[in-house]
């Protein structure tokens, strides 16, 4: 069994952080308002995660993205794990915007389907970006919970 590390990223890394999110179509970072984590497999970058500050009561989950080598090695577990459990902006509302097809992953984490809270504009606006025609070829949808504070 391999051995996945996480540690935070450090702001020298951002330009090669946004490199990686562009290739897959995702929104670059800002190191200014994100905690961002690489996940480490052998020493070896395996996968990003971010949580974004979105206003003083909510934050997202995002930009989960395991390199393709590393698939399988249970990679996405220990990013989003880490980023649930290490929520250094005392926020307790947590916003993710999965592929519709990811939703059982993110259930098991305490994600839930967000039809009666009141959804942040930034993230309904984000929602409606992700599910434009020119964007992504799977629908993104909504999910969140509250973490413990």
């Amino acid at each position: 069994m391999k051995t996945i590390r996480i540690k935070q990223a450090e702001k020298n890394e951002i330009n090669w952080i946004n490199v990686k999110y562009s290739e897959v179509g995702f929104v670059k970072s800002n190191y200014e308002n994100e905690y961002i984590i690489i996940a480490k497999v052998e020493n070896e970058n395996a996968g990003l995660g971010r949580l974004v500050q979105i206003d003083n009561n909510n934050i997202e989950l995002g930009g989960i993205y395991v390199f393709p080598n590393f698939r399988g090695f249970g990679v996405a577990e220990k990013i989003v794990q880490h980023l649930c459990e290490e929520n250094s902006f005392g926020i307790a509302t947590i916003w993710c915007l999965p592929f519709e097809n990811l939703s059982n992953f993110y259930l098991k984490f305490g994600f839930q389907n967000s039809k009666h809270v009141k959804i942040p504009e930034k993230i309904a606006q984000k929602l409606k970006w992700c599910n434009s025609e020119s964007k992504y070829d799977e629908k993104v949808m909504l999910l969140c919970k509250t973490s413990k504070m």
